[in-house]
């Protein structure tokens, strides 16, 4: 998980400090993380963010929070030095930047130019058609009759099949269960996967409208975790007249994981150079990555060559007519729009209420894509500088101007002499760490003070609190072991699956030089650019290069102007990308700008998810 909080003695020095825990809406009951069940273990970036506390003081409510007493306890106050903005709720990360930083994966960037050619719709503000209330089961009971026809006859057992939900083990308000989707939908009769669901009622079912599909991003990230801590994604107005459906997509956690990467090939990636310096580490460096992608093809089988956007697409579609849906709504952050717009594309005619949080594009270039990781990571970058140097304590000084500099010139020392840590089996750490463990401090500025003191203790040979901060990203003990939960582990398969496989040329060889001397802490954090799906035995999916979901309802497009893992300027793509794309944008820092501290984006979210209130396209809010 991607978390601040201190596990242990808030006093020891390799511990993320905690965030900011600010005031919920409406009062002071907001649960600390300490009265939830269980910290969730995929990362999102801090908890709570805007929260209504609507259950009895310790007792889980059907949306997944938990009620507490006014106050935060016996958790500790908020610290003095918290950033600016409350604490933000974000989705599981896209890390494409975080982990090309680290190892390189670059693969997975679409190489076709957009070329509109279909005519773009313009949305109305007017409100859409709200979808039929289709009631809501009560717990125990199976789902709703599926919707008649609209597939293919062969897939009929998929379509039909029913859902036994039942009262979740850690929380009897919520539901789960199960459905089965193949393998390989060319072979409807052959392998299936069993997909994990958690289903979160309305809370107000006189008014439910129908189910809100949602997934997280990573890709790899739990959707089932993401529905039990939906209290804290979604605003009670959404909760009241939706059933949150979350879901782990074929082959990722509780959907018959495939775990293709052992943790010794996990720790390769990070301990690897990610800025070689000669021909010969650079064989290095992409013998790494060929042999890993290598094992991990081998070791997952056939299952793994089936985990790509668009079969999880056609799953989604299985689940709405499951759950009794004639149209999707669905809220997909970070990678889920990836996803979002893959289903969009596959079945526009199927499109309800989609909003797309923290946005790329599956037409975007590798030119593009470069583009917007160079401007994404230089704002956060200048955003954390601007706070840190107005500190008394700030580990880069009060000069600005040389901030950067100090990093970059941190980043040379690790590469030559590592930092030194108390955790066994790394007691010495490279650039790999330490560059992937900065990247996801810029992930929200509610972790900016745990980078300030990371770079301090950095600054004096010590690593122990990026550490800390990289390894709770991955899911990575003290003993060296991954969670098989990680979203690393389904990274691998699903990126190569989805994106065409890149060639290095003359000229973008040329270009990635150029801009390496353009961006010098970029390119540090950004190290070697090669395509690490290149020893994978699939080809990748081929991206249209045109406009997207032709016909499809109004499409919500949503982004924070400084998002260092999803960039403004993809997110902007998509809305363009998309047919009947909506862009709405938040001036604020971080990833993942729904329910985050916006009142202007809550309300127009809220108004289209619950009213069908279109906002106007090109809203800045």
């Amino acid at each position: 998980m991607l978390s601040d909080t201190p596990s242990g003695d808030p006093a020891q020095p390799d511990q993320p400090e905690q965030p900011e825990r600010p005031s919920a809406p409406g009062g002071a009951g907001a649960p600390a993380r300490e009265d939830l069940p269980e910290a969730p273990s995929q990362p999102y970036a801090s908890l709570p963010g805007a929260y209504v506390a609507p259950g009895a003081s310790g007792v889980p409510d059907a949306a997944g929070g938990w009620g507490g007493s006014a106050g935060y306890g016996d958790a500790a106050p908020p610290p003095s030095d918290a950033p600016r903005s409350r604490g933000r709720v974000v989705v599981a990360g896209v890390a494409v930047a975080a982990l090309v930083a680290v190892v390189g994966l670059v693969a997975w960037r679409a190489a076709n130019p957009v070329t509109p050619t279909a005519a773009r719709v313009t949305p109305s503000a007017a409100p859409m058609s709200p979808p039929s209330p289709s009631g809501s089961p009560t717990p125990g009971a199976t789902s709703t009759r599926p919707a008649a026809g609209g597939y293919p006859a062969e897939l009929a057992a998929y379509y039909t099949q029913k859902v036994a939900w039942k009262g979740c083990s850690d929380n009897p308000r919520q539901q789960c269960g199960t459905i089965e989707v193949p393998v390989d939908y060319t072979k409807p009769q052959g392998e299936r996967f069993t997909l994990a669901l958690r289903k979160a009622p309305a809370t107000d079912p006189s008014r439910r409208v129908g189910s809100l599909l949602i997934n997280p991003g990573g890709p790899g990230g739990s959707g089932v975790e993401y529905a039990q801590y939906s209290s804290f994604v979604f605003s009670p107005a959404v909760r009241s007249v939706y059933d949150i459906v979350g879901f782990d997509p074929r082959g990722i956690g509780g959907s018959d994981a495939v775990s293709c990467l052992t943790d010794t090939d996990m720790d390769r990636l990070f301990s690897t150079d990610p800025t070689p310096d000669t021909p010969e580490e650079k064989t290095a460096v992409r013998a790494t990555a060929d042999s890993v992608a290598r094992s991990c093809a081998a070791r997952g089988g056939q299952r793994v060559m089936h985990m790509s956007s668009t079969e999880v697409a056609r799953d989604m579609d299985v689940m709405r007519v499951v759950f009794g849906d004639s149209r999707l709504n669905f809220f997909g952050g970070s990678y889920g729009t990836f996803l979002g717009a893959i289903y969009a594309d596959t079945f526009p005619g199927k499109v309800g209420r989609m909003v797309l949080d923290s946005a790329m594009s599956p037409n975007q270039t590798d030119a593009q894509e470069t583009t917007y990781d160079i401007q994404g990571f230089e704002a956060s970058i200048d955003a954390f500088i601007d706070w840190c140097v107005a500190r008394p304590d700030c580990a880069l000084g009060s000069d600005k101007a040389a901030a950067r500099g100090k990093i970059a010139g941190l980043l040379d020392a690790v590469e030559k002499r590592g930092l030194t840590t108390t955790k066994p089996g790394l007691t010495r750490i490279g650039e790999g760490w330490v560059g992937f463990s900065i990247f996801m401090c810029l992930y929200s500025d509610s972790s900016w003070p745990t980078l300030n003191r990371g770079l301090a203790q950095a600054f004096s040979g010590r690593g122990d609190i990026l550490l800390a901060k990289g390894m709770s990203v991955v899911e990575r003990s003290a003993t060296g072991k991954y969670a098989t939960s990680s979203y690393l582990q389904a990274m691998l398969p699903v990126r190569c699956a989805d994106w065409p496989r890149s060639k290095d040329t003359p000229a973008t060889l040329a270009e990635q030089a150029r801009l390496k001397k353009a961006h010098p802490l970029w390119a540090k954090m950004t190290g070697e650019l090669y395509d690490s799906c290149a020893a994978w035995p699939t080809p990748g999916r081929t991206p249209k290069g045109t406009t997207l979901a032709v016909g499809a309802a109004p499409i919500l497009v949503i982004g924070n102007e400084r998002d260092p893992a999803t960039p403004i300027g993809g997110t902007k793509q998509l809305a363009k990308d998309l047919a009947s794309g909506v862009l709405l944008t938040s001036d604020h820092d971080g990833h993942g700008t729904y329910y985050a501290g916006n009142s202007c984006v809550d309300q127009a979210v809220d108004g289209y998810l619950v009213q069908g209130k279109v906002p106007t396209d090109g809203t800045t809010c």
